[in-house]
This record gives C-alpha cells, sequence and structure tokens, in this order.
C-alpha cells in the first residue's frame, strides 16, 4: 500500500512538471542588461549577444530568439562565430571557453553548450601565460587560435577542443625572429589581435600590446614579416585583397602598412591622426571595407580628442568625401558591417552597433546615411519608466488608427527592410491584438506591439507641449551645427535625463472601445486625450481641484505645478489632449480611472481624490482623505530638492550656446573669451552641488499615508438597494478606507446640459 502511495505520488509530480514545463514559455522583452560581448554569422545572418551575468543571446529574422546561460557566474568577454558553421565560441572572464551549437529538436531549433574547455599551461607557469586576450575563429572551421596574456598564440582544434602543442606559437620564437634592436627597446606584451589573411588563410598576424605585427604561417610555423609599430596597439584589420594592414593605436591614430616579402621600415607607412594633433583617444577598432565603386568605406571608434570630447561615445564613418562622427548615449560595446550581395561580399549596406543600452543599425545605402528601425531589442528604458498599462484585444480599427498615427513619427527612419534575417519564425500568428503602454519620466507614453515575441515599437506620445518647460526642442546639446568639427551627429534613442521630473508620468488608463485615453503625471497633472486622425491646432485649459477644500493648517512645501501654456498648441495626428485637470497641491497622482461612457474620470492622490466630468469640463465631486497626522504627505516626492539632471543639463545648453555664439561671431579676443569662460565657472558655481540637497528621493505610494488614495473604481451595481443597480465610484485609501458614492447621471438627450450629482454612501474600515 506505501508502494502504492508512493508511485502514485511520483506520477503525480512528474504530471505536474509536465504540465508545468508546458506552461512555461517565457518571453523577455526589450534590451538585454548589461551586454558585453557581440558576433556576427554573415552565413546563418544571426546577431549574438552576450551579457555581463553570463547570457549568450542570438537574434535572426524578427522573431528568431534564442538564449542560453552559462552555468558559471562570469561575463561574457568575447563571441565569436566558426565561419560557415552553427557553432559559436564564448570566453568568460574567467577564462573558460565554450562551445554552443544550433541543434535541431522536433522540428525546432534549440541553442545548447556542447563543450567547455580552459587552458592550461606547464607546470608552475604562471596564469598570464594561459589567460586569453584575444581569439580567432580560422576560416577552416576547425582550429581556434587563442592570444594570451604572457604572448603566446596556442591553437586549438574544435568542436573536441583538443589543443595541438606542435603547432603552438610561443613568445620566444616570436621574439627570436625579430630585429634586436625591436626587442631590446621594449617588452612585446599580451596578444592584442589576431587576424587571418583574407586571401591566405595559412596567414594570420599577431598583434602585440606594444605595437609590434608579426605575420606567421600556420605551414611553414615561421615569421614572415613584422612591422614595428611604436604606440600602444589597441586592434588590427586585414584588408580584403590582402594588400594592407591597418592598426589602431591608443594615441588617436591609425596605420596603414603593405604586406609584402621584406620587413617595413620603423616609420609608418601611413600614419594618421583623424582628429588632430592635440592628445586624443584610443582608437578602439578600426575597420576597412570595399566598394564595387568608389573608394572604400572606413570606420573606427573613438579617437575623439581627450579634452574637448573625451566623453563622447563615437564611431566615425568616413567613405569618398563623407564624414561623420556618430555620436552614442551610452558606451559603445563592439560594431560590426553587414555586406549585401548574395555571398555577403558587396558593398557596405548596414552598421550595427551595440551600446550599453541600445541596439543601433544605420543605413549605410541611403544617402544621409539613417537609422533602420529594430524591430526588436528596442531600449523600453529610453526614458525611465514609471508605469506601465497593458490593454489585450484591441479592435482592429484602433490598432490601425495607432499604426497609422506611429508611421507618420517614423519618417527620419530608413525605408530599408530589417538586414538581420538568419532563421524562420514558426511561431503562429498571435490570437489577438495586445497593447502594452509604458509612461516615462520625461512625459512621454510609449506604445508598444505586445501581440508576439518580439516588443515592436507602435507610437510615441509627448505630453511636454502641453506645459512651458526648460527644454528648448531647437537646442540639441549632442547635434552638430555645419563646419563643426568633429562633425558629430547625435544617433540612438536613450535618453536618461528628464529636463523636468515633474512631467513624469505615473498612471495610465486607455479605453480600447472609445478610443480615450487618460494619463496623470508628478505633478498632479491629469490630462484626457482623444484619438485623432487629422493635426489639430488647440488650446487646453487647466480646470484646478484643491483637494484640500480649504482645510486650515496645511502648507504644501513640495514642487510647484507645471504651468500650462495659454496660447493654441499645434499637436499632431494621434492622442490629442482636450482637458486638462490640475491637482492642488499638485502631489504625485496615486489612482486613477476613466469611463467613457459616462464621461468622467476619477484620480486620486496622497491628499483625496476628485470626479471630473470631461463633457461639461466641470468637477463632480471632491473629496479630502488627508489625515492631520500625515504630515509627510505635505512634503512631496521632489521636496527641497532640484533635479540635478535638469541643472547640469541647462548648464551645458548655456555652455554650448555660448560656444556657438562665439563660433558665428568669430571671436577671437582672448579676454572675451577668458570673460565668457569665468561667467560659465560662475553658473556652475552657483549649482551648489550637495549631494544631499540634491538628491531625488521619490517617495513610494507604499508608505504609511492613511490618507493616500489607492484605488479606484466605476461600477454600475446595486448600491442603493438590491432591485435597483446605479452608477457609482469606489474609492480605496493606504488606511483601509473605502468610500462608495452613487452617481446620478442626466439622460442622453440632456448628458450636454444637465450636472452629474454624486452622494456618498458607508464608509468602511
Amino acid at each position: 500500500m506505501k508502494r502504492f502511495r508512493r508511485h502514485g505520488q511520483e506520477s503525480q509530480r512528474d504530471r505536474l512538471k509536465q504540465e508545468l514545463f508546458q506552461f512555461n514559455k517565457t518571453v523577455e522583452h526589450g534590451f538585454p542588461h548589461q551586454p558585453s560581448a557581440l558576433s556576427y554569422s554573415p552565413s546563418l545572418q544571426l546577431l549574438a549577444i552576450g551579457t555581463r551575468s553570463g547570457a549568450i543571446k542570438l537574434y535572426g529574422a524578427p522573431g528568431v530568439e534564442f538564449m542560453g546561460l552559462h552555468d558559471e557566474n562570469a561575463a561574457v568577454t568575447q563571441v565569436h562565430f566558426l565561419p560557415h558553421q552553427v557553432e559559436l565560441v564564448t570566453l568568460l572572464d574567467d577564462n573558460s571557453l565554450h562551445m554552443w551549437t544550433l541543434r535541431a529538436h522536433k522540428g525546432l531549433s534549440e541553442l545548447l553548450e556542447i563543450g567547455r574547455f580552459t587552458l592550461t599551461g606547464p607546470p608552475g607557469a604562471p596564469p598570464s601565460v594561459t589567460r586569453v586576450t584575444a581569439v580567432l575563429a580560422h576560416s577552416s572551421g576547425e582550429l581556434l587560435l587563442l592570444g594570451t596574456e604572457g604572448g603566446h598564440v596556442f591553437i586549438v582544434e574544435v568542436p573536441g577542443f583538443r589543443e595541438l602543442e606542435e603547432r603552438n606559437i610561443s613568445l620566444d620564437q616570436v621574439a627570436s625572429s625579430v630585429p634586436d634592436d625591436y626587442i631590446g627597446r621594449r617588452n612585446l606584451e599580451h596578444v592584442e589581435a589576431l587576424q587571418e589573411n583574407p586571401v591566405n588563410p595559412n596567414q594570420v598576424i599577431i598583434g602585440y600590446g606594444r605595437g609590434l605585427m608579426v605575420i606567421w604561417d600556420l605551414e611553414k610555423r615561421c615569421a614572415l614579416q613584422h612591422i614595428p609599430a611604436t604606440q600602444q596597439l589597441e586592434s588590427v584589420w586585414w584588408t580584403e585583397d590582402g594588400a594592407y594592414i591597418l592598426s589602431s593605436h591608443s594615441d588617436g591614430s591609425y596605420c596603414r602598412w603593405m604586406v609584402g616579402g621584406e620587413d617595413v621600415n620603423e616609420e609608418e607607412e601611413k600614419s594618421d591622426i583623424p582628429y588632430g594633433h592635440f592628445p586624443c583617444k584610443a582608437i578602439s577598432k578600426i575597420v576597412q571595407l570595399p566598394t564595387e565603386e568608389g573608394p572604400p568605406f572606413l570606420l573606427f571608434s573613438g579617437g575623439m580628442p581627450r579634452a574637448s570630447y573625451g566623453d563622447r561615445h563615437c564611431i566615425t564613418v568616413i567613405h569618398s568625401k563623407t564624414h561623420v562622427a556618430l555620436d552614442f548615449t551610452s558606451r559603445i560595446i563592439d560594431f560590426f558591417a553587414i555586406r549585401g550581395g548574395p555571398q555577403h561580399t558587396g558593398d557596405p549596406s548596414a552598421l550595427v552597433v551595440l551600446v550599453e543600452e541600445e541596439l543601433v543599425v544605420i543605413d549605410l545605402q541611403t544617402e544621409g546615411w539613417p537609422v533602420i528601425q529594430t524591430p526588436y531589442l528596442v531600449p523600453l528604458h529610453s526614458s525611465a519608466i514609471t508605469c506601465s498599462h497593458h490593454v489585450s484585444s484591441i479592435p482592429l480599427k484602433l490598432w490601425e488608427r495607432i499604426i497609422a498615427a506611429g508611421d507618420l513619427q517614423k519618417t527620419h527612419y530608413s525605408k530599408k527592410p530589417w538586414p538581420i534575417t538568419g532563421g524562420q519564425n514558426l511561431a503562429p500568428d498571435p490570437p489577438q491584438r495586445d497593447l502594452l503602454l509604458t509612461g516615462h519620466e520625461d512625459g512621454t507614453v510609449r506604445f508598444w506591439d505586445a501581440s508576439g515575441v518580439c516588443l515592436y515599437p507602435m507610437y510615441k506620445l509627448s505630453t511636454a507641449g502641453v506645459f512651458h518647460t526648460d527644454a528648448d526642442p531647437n537646442d540639441n546639446m549632442n547635434q552638430g551645427t555645419d563646419g563643426e568639427w568633429p562633425p558629430f551627429r547625435k544617433v540612438g534613442c536613450f535618453d536618461p535625463y528628464s529636463d523636468d521630473p515633474r512631467l513624469g508620468i505615473q498612471k495610465i488608463h486607455l479605453c480600447k472601445y472609445s478610443g480615450y485615453l487618460t494619463v496623470a503625471g508628478t505633478a498632479g497633472q491629469i490630462l484626457v486625450l482623444e484619438l485623432n486622425d487629422e493635426e489639430a491646432e488647440q488650446t487646453v485649459e487647466a480646470k484646478v481641484v484643491d483637494l484640500l477644500q480649504g482645510q486650515e493648517g496645511f502648507r504644501w512645501k513640495g514642487h510647484t505645478r507645471l504651468d500650462v501654456r495659454e496660447e493654441p498648441v499645434l499637436f499632431p495626428p494621434g492622442f490629442q489632449p482636450f482637458s486638462l485637470v490640475q491637482c492642488q497641491p499638485p502631489a504625485v497622482v496615486t489612482a486613477l480611472t476613466l469611463h467613457s461612457e459616462w464621461k468622467l474620470v476619477a484620480f486620486g492622490t496622497s491628499h483625496g481624490f476628485g470626479l471630473y466630468d470631461y463633457q461639461q469640463k466641470n468637477n463632480v465631486l471632491i473629496k479630502c482623505t488627508l489625515n492631520p497626522s500625515d504630515q509627510l504627505a505635505m512634503e512631496g516626492p521632489l521636496s527641497r530638492v532640484k533635479s540635478i539632471k535638469k541643472s547640469l543639463r541647462q548648464s551645458f545648453r548655456r555652455i554650448r550656446r555660448s560656444r556657438v555664439s562665439l563660433r558665428k561671431h568669430h571671436v577671437n579676443n582672448a579676454a572675451k573669451l577668458q570673460e565668457a569662460n569665468a561667467r560659465l565657472e560662475a553658473e556652475l558655481a552657483e549649482m551648489e552641488l550637495a549631494p544631499v540637497q540634491r538628491k531625488i528621493e521619490a517617495r513610494s505610494s507604499d508608505d504609511s499615508f492613511t490618507g493616500l488614495v489607492r484605488t479606484l473604481y466605476f461600477a454600475d451595481t446595486f448600491l442603493s438597494d438590491s432591485s435597483h443597480n446605479t452608477p457609482s465610484l469606489w474609492a480605496g485609501t493606504n488606511g483601509g478606507c473605502v468610500f462608495a458614492y452613487m452617481l446620478r447621471l442626466p439622460p442622453v438627450e440632456h448628458r450636454a446640459d444637465e450636472p452629474i450629482t454624486a452622494q456618498q454612501g458607508e464608509n468602511r474600515v
């Protein structure tokens, strides 16, 4: 009997595991946290991203996504696809190598780890001998070349990870073939780069940290040529015809070396510092790609003048007479170029850049090099997310209207299709249309298609235009002007700064049947919007609601409310505001609900709640819930605080305007320049960057404010008796109180004229 029961329990547990496995179909949306490595397979047309948490993610055509996770809790430092195969190799910062493959299983592909390997040096050797710093996946698909911190190059057979000791390239072998005068002056240091000759797979170039580059013959096991560069080496690139080698260096220069049988002179054949003779930052990577007609594309990251633009994250693209410094808003992880043509050997078609907070793809075939809209890996956090709202089963008509409004916002994007097309999405079409709305700190609401695997951006609504803010739409700190050097061009959508934190969206409610939308913000503002397919110019008048209702003894110490524009504002097609409610005090809106059939909006803060008729633009109900003991509720989430981000941005704008003004008027007078600098220093000194005073501490709605309104709900229910249902509003507070109001709505024919009344029912605690 016991045995039978145990067997039954095991069967039940197995059945439960199977059901959980079938149910657990998890999808990760957005951009991966802390990316650390990038690779691309031209044959598979798959993109691979490694992260600091040990994850490896593959992306192909929209909807084709794979994910793997290393058992080791270590960051992925490098990812390399094996040429013309379905395997890839990852290097972790614990010095372990891992082999992954895409394997078919029940008609679908899975990303599986099939091997791992760690270099073992001779007994007693220091760890630097086997610490891998550079990896080359040989074009044969059978070898990995591993350059190490100790200067050695180990050759490993894959996929079995068998070390070919007889073919290893030791530092002594290289040093014995290098001229004595070079070895005598400097140590070679670690292997910084490994590159294969595109026209001769038996030749590889080994680049050492101190600058020396050696062309090595894998068959003859000897050095063919030495390139004794004198600057610290950052990267190397072998041109497609095999005739030249490009090297980039730590001083912001790059050099061009001819490949030949004789050693070149110590003087570089062609050295160039793209951004002048002032000290520049290192060029961390350089790539040169030919075109069928005309000059090649030259791409490199870094190289900016250290003093003036050392904080910029740039990739420079030079082709013919066009020279652009693409200016990104976060640190560059890596980049590569996709080439067109059936064998991926044609002209460069797209530049793919992985930065710390987003993936940016540039169309290199269209004039102006516009950005290609990404169908996945879109950063949801381009501005900090402050709230979200999910709506399922959207009607087709509303869906199409939102898409049409969003398409009008994407005119600056390239018309070219997404260039990464590997794999085939076998997932069925989603059964319904789902929307995810995210509210952001900068006052925007972004609409996302959340129906399938990819979270695709549809439309962006900005509420900042309704108010007077410190933002200047014509002033962009990162946008270059004519004649400016370097020729900056701001790229990417990630912008963590907010010109005014009061704009932040805190609550969203969308009615999918009527198309009405209401959003509420940090400074007590509630906007009611309707979907319009045409642009409209209109004034949005604010209706002030005093939630304290004149109670004495309370004084608001927090931020002021936003100033509404009195002049008409031109709103583009999409959601357009037609009504505005301003809570007083301007505290964070903590609850919001909309009933489009009744034309009512209910809102609540830490001081009370109100009911607003947006058809007649009248207040129906105001209720103060503030408890005399909740004095902290009068301070506000930004009290005694000024946004450091806002102050910094304003100061940088003033600096930029001053620089532009000086440039436009050709002011070369040293006295005037010193006066301008002194004025700017005084302005920065006035900022009073005391961290305690300027720290933003957003107060949580979970604080112990008993009067804080947590929830609001409209219901057509039996409130007065059990036989007559009536419209009603329900409000719940942090202290456990529930307020119920019976609403009396006039007949439809008199809805625009007769007022709505509200009668309070019982309070329950």
